[in-house]
């Protein structure tokens, strides 16, 4: 009898984690998308958009999988709007840019590096406060 009830248990745990998360996260091709604000770019439009670019630009390492970086993404786009002309917003899923990944140490999700006139300047790893990533982004656009 202590089986059944555990199996029950669990099979309910399960399935509530389950609709919890399908709730709650956009699905994968959504996240790949670019939005007004904030651009998806690939490994090979990266030096580009990035390490040759004049300025101020950040870059959201990112994956699908990723609960934290569902919880950053609309943050960052609210602010990069905030930023607009000023800072150049941009989006790599490391799944598909693993390269890049390697390249920039990304060891932890999500990972947002903030770089100027093409050289990294700054990190952030995991989910920061809207306080946080805005003190980070005034020193960014207010850098010379």
């Amino acid at each position: 009898m202590n089986g059944r009830r555990n199996f029950g248990n669990l099979f309910f745990t399960g399935v509530t984690l389950a609709l919890l998360l399908i709730a709650g996260c956009e699905g994968p091709s959504t996240m790949n998308e670019s939005t007004a604000n904030v651009k998806h770019i690939t490994q090979g439009e990266f030096a580009d958009e990035v390490t040759r670019a004049t300025g101020p630009v950040v870059v959201d390492f990112y994956a699908t999988w990723c609960g934290l970086c569902r919880e950053l993404a609309p943050m960052l786009d609210a602010a990069a709007g905030s930023f607009s002309g000023k800072i150049k917003f941009f989006k790599v899923n490391v799944d598909e840019s693993p390269g890049l990944a390697q390249n920039f140490q990304i060891e932890a999700m999500p990972t947002v590096l903030f770089f100027k006139d093409g050289k990294l300047a700054a990190r952030m790893v995991g989910l920061a406060t809207e306080a946080d990533l805005k003190l980070k982004l005034d020193l960014l656009a207010g850098a010379k």
